[in-house]
């Protein structure tokens, strides 16, 4: 069983369980695993915001959620919800990209792990010719990540204005056609889209 299905898996064992509790050694044994994998599988849907209370030793329990009430969706609609969540998560500000992360997740536990794994076996956008990068950008930015090497970008942002960019190539991400490259920039990570980037130069 992959990890993905079992934290859907765990959830839905807690809810099995609501209002009382489960403990990391009841949780293991029914996954056959070990206890430290379950504690590090809570750590991992407590951070992505799924509402588990607990600690090791006492037991873990779903707490009462007091977010905004609940919502009757489609499996469609949850889907597209989810695909939002990632493409959010691989493209936006630090900060909304984390939040997308753990709705993502929470979406995870709704959908299951089999409708998951079809959706991630697609690419999010469609073949589209303008998402497509320039060879030469992809190919100067990875010689950057191979040598170490600053980057000096002139990327065209959604309101069609150029913006000058420095930063250390962290990776490239692949959505579908679209390629999003992540800097290591003074405020902290960047993410581009790289069909947008007009020209990329590396620092000496």
């Amino acid at each position: 069983m992959s990890r993905s299905r079992r934290l859907v898996d765990i959830v839905r064992e807690l809810k099995k369980a609501a209002p009382g509790a489960l403990t990391a050694h009841q949780i293991a044994e029914h996954f056959s695993v070990s206890e430290r994998t379950i504690y590090r599988d809570m750590a991992k849907l407590i951070d992505s915001g799924v509402p588990i209370e607990g600690e090791a030793g006492l037991g873990y329990w779903l707490a009462p959620d007091d977010g905004p009430p609940p919502v009757s969706l489609t499996w469609r609609q949850a889907q597209i919800l989810w695909r939002g969540a990632r493409l959010i998560a691989l493209t936006a500000e630090e900060e909304f990209a984390q939040d997308a992360v753990k709705a993502q997740t929470q979406l995870t536990t709704i959908l299951g792990g089999q409708r998951v794994s079809r959706l991630e076996s697609h690419p999010i956008l469609s073949l589209t010719d303008n998402l497509r990068p320039a060879p030469a950008v992809l190919a100067a930015f990875n010689r950057a990540m191979e040598r170490g090497t600053g980057i000096r970008v002139t990327y065209v942002d959604l309101q069609e204005d150029d913006r000058i960019i420095e930063g250390t190539p962290v990776g490239i991400t692949p959505v579908g056609e679209m390629r999003i490259l992540t800097l290591s920039a003074p405020d902290g990570l960047v993410h581009l889209r790289a069909e947008r980037v007009r020209k990329l130069t590396l620092r000496a």
